[in-house]
């Protein structure tokens, strides 16, 4: 075990009535794999994610960063006409800049998102995998879904039925082996958002390569968030003054700062500052074998 998470009030970008207990970080010794124990079950997730702000994972075309990556990837891969499927696509605004160039498609849970990218010329074929054909895609990709997954290898097992030989998987997720996630510990930001239950990183990857037969073929680092200097700046003093003196940080909750109701839930008071300009997220062009 690598330590306990600190309590939430926020899941998938919504104010909870009732702070949810986040369990603990551990760590597989065998596969590398983190992972938040005990955790909500599935009936329980499926019911907040019912509840979630619909603009949550609502991104602005070129504000992500591993998105302009992954699009230049593509293309250098794959030929005009090429089948590519966004897991996780919500509105579509990753494909939509593809769509004059491939056949683009998604895999989306929420209806309404589902809707906007079909209206972006995004073919959405269901709600999960089990309206895959196999084989069916030259590309597959999966931003921010991969540490939502119970069991990620199963995941990754889904993603290479679902590709052709030869295809590409791009994935991209936080990084369990950065400076700053390793820093902090089951006390970090990322481990506090509750929909978050795996926590993978490239050393678990280098080790399912040799057992599920696949390729890494590029990876990349980046911050999830473009930041300004100041911002950089106030988020590490505000992380380091949380790690080194955690006194302080809560007397500093007590006064209002930082957002938390720590008068009605005093047990918001270890809740962590968010790192969103650290370069704490990774993403990895994987080719199925």
């Amino acid at each position: 075990m690598l330590g306990p998470i600190p309590v939430t009030d926020i899941f998938a970008g919504q104010a909870l009535k009732h702070p949810l207990a986040s369990g603990s970080l551990y760590r597989c010794t065998r596969c590398s794999l983190g992972f938040r124990w005990p955790r909500p079950s599935k009936q329980e997730l499926d019911m907040l994610y019912a509840t979630g702000n619909e603009e949550a994972w609502t991104a602005e075309p070129d504000s992500r960063r591993e998105w302009r990556i992954a699009r230049t990837w593509i293309t250098e891969r794959l030929n005009t006409g090429s089948r590519i499927l966004d897991v996780g696509c919500f509105d579509g605004e990753f494909l939509a800049p593809l769509v004059n160039d491939y056949q683009c498609n998604g895999i989306e849970i929420h209806p309404l998102a589902a809707e906007r990218a079909k209206n972006k010329g995004i073919k959405v074929i269901g709600s999960d995998f089990s309206d895959v054909f196999p084989g069916a895609f030259d590309c597959i990709t999966a931003f921010d879904v991969i540490e939502h997954m119970e069991k990620p290898k199963s995941f990754l097992r889904n993603c290479f039925a679902a590709l052709r030989s030869g295809g590409y998987l791009v994935i991209s997720t936080g990084n369990l082996d950065s400076f700053t996630f390793r820093l902090m510990g089951s006390r970090y930001w990322y481990c506090t958002i509750a929909e978050h239950i795996s926590f993978v990183s490239p050393r678990w990857f280098s080790i399912s390569a040799e057992e599920l037969g696949f390729q890494i073929v590029k990876q990349s680092v980046f911050s999830h968030a473009y930041a300004s200097l100041l911002q950089i700046i106030k988020e590490g003093i505000a992380n380091s003054l949380y790690r080194t003196n955690r006194t302080t940080f809560r007397l500093l909750r007590r006064l209002g700062i930082g957002g938390k109701n720590v008068k009605a839930h005093p047990e918001l008071l270890d809740h962590p500052p968010t790192w969103m300009s650290a370069r704490d997220h990774f993403m990895v062009l994987i080719q199925k074998l």
